[in-house]
Protein backbone atom coordinates (compact mmCIF):
# COMPACT_ATOMS: atom_id res chain seq x y z
CA UNK A 1 0.00 0.00 0.00
CA UNK A 2 1.56 3.53 -0.92
CA UNK A 3 1.60 5.67 1.92
CA UNK A 4 -0.29 9.25 0.68
CA UNK A 5 2.17 12.37 0.71
CA UNK A 6 0.33 15.78 2.15
CA UNK A 7 1.71 18.68 0.21
CA UNK A 8 1.43 20.80 2.66
CA UNK A 9 3.42 18.99 4.79
CA UNK A 10 6.71 18.74 1.94
CA UNK A 11 9.82 20.87 2.77
CA UNK A 12 11.20 24.00 0.79
CA UNK A 13 14.83 24.37 1.30
CA UNK A 14 16.18 27.97 1.79
CA UNK A 15 19.39 29.32 1.43
CA UNK A 16 19.65 32.23 3.73
CA UNK A 17 22.40 34.92 4.14
CA UNK A 18 21.74 35.21 7.85
CA UNK A 19 20.70 31.47 8.78
CA UNK A 20 22.51 29.28 6.18
CA UNK A 21 20.51 26.79 4.93
CA UNK A 22 16.83 26.70 6.21
CA UNK A 23 13.85 23.75 6.14
CA UNK A 24 10.44 25.05 5.82
CA UNK A 25 7.61 23.13 5.79
CA UNK A 26 5.18 24.54 3.09
CA UNK A 27 1.87 24.96 5.51
CA UNK A 28 4.20 27.74 6.89
CA UNK A 29 4.47 29.36 4.13
CA UNK A 30 2.54 32.63 4.54
CA UNK A 31 0.74 34.48 1.18
CA UNK A 32 0.71 38.16 1.01
CA UNK A 33 -1.17 38.72 -1.95
CA UNK A 34 0.16 42.56 -2.32
CA UNK A 35 3.86 41.61 -0.93
CA UNK A 36 5.36 43.69 1.73
CA UNK A 37 6.16 47.54 1.41
CA UNK A 38 8.96 48.27 -0.91
CA UNK A 39 8.72 44.06 -1.72
CA UNK A 40 5.97 44.49 -3.54
CA UNK A 41 6.81 41.72 -6.15
CA UNK A 42 7.68 39.02 -3.13
CA UNK A 43 4.53 37.72 -1.99
CA UNK A 44 5.42 34.31 -0.07
CA UNK A 45 7.01 34.92 3.34
CA UNK A 46 7.68 32.92 6.81
CA UNK A 47 8.50 33.64 9.98
CA UNK A 48 11.66 32.20 11.18
CA UNK A 49 12.22 31.94 14.92
CA UNK A 50 16.01 31.72 15.84
CA UNK A 51 16.32 31.12 19.47
CA UNK A 52 19.65 33.46 20.33
CA UNK A 53 17.38 36.01 18.03
CA UNK A 54 14.16 36.32 20.76
CA UNK A 55 12.23 38.40 21.09
CA UNK A 56 13.05 39.14 17.82
CA UNK A 57 11.70 36.75 14.97
CA UNK A 58 12.49 36.90 10.83
CA UNK A 59 10.17 37.31 7.82
CA UNK A 60 12.40 35.83 5.71
CA UNK A 61 11.32 35.62 1.68
CA UNK A 62 10.34 32.32 -0.05
CA UNK A 63 11.39 33.90 -3.52
CA UNK A 64 14.61 35.60 -2.53
CA UNK A 65 15.57 34.15 0.83
CA UNK A 66 18.41 36.86 0.80
CA UNK A 67 15.60 39.32 1.66
CA UNK A 68 14.38 39.27 5.61
CA UNK A 69 13.65 41.59 7.86
CA UNK A 70 13.19 41.54 11.99
CA UNK A 71 9.97 41.63 13.04
CA UNK A 72 8.54 41.91 16.73
CA UNK A 73 5.07 41.40 17.91
CA UNK A 74 4.52 44.65 19.31
CA UNK A 75 1.98 44.07 22.14
CA UNK A 76 4.50 43.18 25.41
CA UNK A 77 6.03 46.48 24.85
CA UNK A 78 3.24 48.92 23.64
CA UNK A 79 0.34 47.68 25.30
CA UNK A 80 -1.46 50.93 24.25
CA UNK A 81 -1.09 49.50 21.00
CA UNK A 82 -3.84 48.92 18.48
CA UNK A 83 -3.79 49.41 15.33
CA UNK A 84 -7.07 47.54 14.93
CA UNK A 85 -9.47 50.38 15.63
CA UNK A 86 -7.86 51.88 12.49
CA UNK A 87 -8.30 49.10 9.89
CA UNK A 88 -11.56 48.22 7.71
CA UNK A 89 -9.97 46.46 5.32
CA UNK A 90 -8.52 43.10 6.57
CA UNK A 91 -10.64 41.05 4.58
CA UNK A 92 -7.94 39.55 2.22
CA UNK A 93 -7.23 37.65 5.68
CA UNK A 94 -10.57 36.24 5.76
CA UNK A 95 -10.76 36.26 9.54
CA UNK A 96 -13.81 35.72 11.57
CA UNK A 97 -11.86 35.13 14.30
CA UNK A 98 -9.53 38.12 15.59
CA UNK A 99 -7.87 35.45 17.95
CA UNK A 100 -6.42 34.11 14.53
CA UNK A 101 -4.70 37.36 14.02
CA UNK A 102 -1.12 38.10 15.41
CA UNK A 103 0.77 41.61 14.68
CA UNK A 104 4.11 42.24 13.85
CA UNK A 105 5.82 45.34 13.12
CA UNK A 106 9.08 45.46 11.01
CA UNK A 107 12.10 46.61 13.61
CA UNK A 108 15.39 48.76 12.88
CA UNK A 109 17.79 47.16 14.20
CA UNK A 110 20.84 49.61 15.97
CA UNK A 111 24.61 49.70 17.06
CA UNK A 112 23.21 49.41 20.76
CA UNK A 113 20.00 48.45 21.67
CA UNK A 114 18.67 52.21 22.12
CA UNK A 115 19.43 53.05 18.86
CA UNK A 116 16.26 49.98 17.78
CA UNK A 117 13.46 51.39 16.40
CA UNK A 118 10.22 49.85 15.52
CA UNK A 119 7.78 50.93 12.59
CA UNK A 120 4.44 51.09 14.21
CA UNK A 121 2.93 52.74 11.36
CA UNK A 122 3.55 49.65 8.87
CA UNK A 123 1.73 47.13 11.21
CA UNK A 124 1.80 43.35 9.38
CA UNK A 125 -1.44 40.94 10.38
CA UNK A 126 -0.84 37.53 9.86
CA UNK A 127 -3.64 35.03 9.62
CA UNK A 128 -1.86 32.07 11.45
CA UNK A 129 -4.50 29.27 10.63
CA UNK A 130 -4.69 30.15 6.62
CA UNK A 131 -1.65 31.71 6.70
CA UNK A 132 -2.44 34.51 4.78
CA UNK A 133 -0.53 38.14 5.82
CA UNK A 134 -1.30 41.11 4.76
CA UNK A 135 0.99 44.87 6.16
CA UNK A 136 -1.17 47.62 6.54
CA UNK A 137 -0.45 51.40 6.45
CA UNK A 138 -1.67 53.65 9.30
CA UNK A 139 -2.66 57.17 8.20
CA UNK A 140 -3.33 58.84 11.22
CA UNK A 141 0.07 60.68 12.73
CA UNK A 142 -0.32 58.48 15.97
CA UNK A 143 1.64 56.10 14.80
CA UNK A 144 5.72 56.42 13.88
CA UNK A 145 8.02 54.21 11.21
CA UNK A 146 10.85 54.96 13.37
CA UNK A 147 9.48 54.44 17.65
CA UNK A 148 12.02 53.53 19.73
CA UNK A 149 11.43 50.29 21.51
CA UNK A 150 13.85 51.34 24.20
CA UNK A 151 13.60 53.92 26.69
CA UNK A 152 16.78 55.09 27.25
Amino acid sequence: MKEKVNENDSIVNLSTEKFGNLHIKKKNIIAFDNGVLGFEDLRQFVIVNIEECLPFEWLVSVEDPLIAFPILNPMPFFTDYNPMKFLFDLAPLASNDKEDLEIFCMVTLGNSPTDVTINLKGPIFVNMKNKKGKQCVLTEDYYSLHHPLLRA
